[in-house]
């Protein structure tokens, strides 16, 4: 296993190339985008700010009424490992998580929904795109608009 120092130091010459900048921040304005083009056509929507992360995911989520009384919200996941999008049911607590586990054994084969196990932050999941295209934008949002618009609805049906 390497050393803290060895892998900082590769950190260190990964960024030195200037490469893993400009993608990552090119991944974050087009999340900026996504949440801005959610908070227009979707006014009744919370939208909460763009977390980040630690390159490990970066989202946004957001919230009815409904769910939010339920202390449910739904996030739009870029998880940078994979490369893909995701939209996932969460909980304000693992509590309430808990207590909507069984959401998952009343989907049928209209949406391909699961739970990775090692996945502590989601109820449910579902891949949006594996294969996002960041050249088409408009297209891009327009996709993710309508899986999320599915899966909402979906959610909203069997709570």
């Amino acid at each position: 296993m390497k050393t803290l120092n060895k892998l900082v130091a590769g950190y260190t010459q990964q960024l030195q190339q200037g490469e893993i900048q400009i993608a990552y921040k090119g991944i974050l304005t087009f999340i900026g985008k996504l949440r801005a083009a959610f908070i227009k056509k979707y006014p009744h929507y919370d939208v909460s700010s763009i977390y980040q992360g630690y390159l490990d995911m970066s989202y946004f989520s957001l919230s009815t009424k409904p769910l939010k009384d339920q202390g449910l919200k739904i996030a739009i996941v870029y998880l940078h490992e994979k490369g893909s999008f995701e939209v996932w049911l969460s909980a304000r607590n693992r509590d309430i998580a808990r207590a909507h586990e069984s959401i998952l054994d009343s989907f049928s084969d209209e949406i391909n929904v699961f739970h990775d196990k090692n996945n502590q932050d989601a109820i449910a999941e579902w891949i949006l795109t594996c294969t996002p295209d960041f050249e088409d934008q408009a297209l891009l949002i327009n996709m993710i608009d309508q899986g999320v618009e599915k899966f909402v609805a979906t959610i909203i049906n069997r709570l």
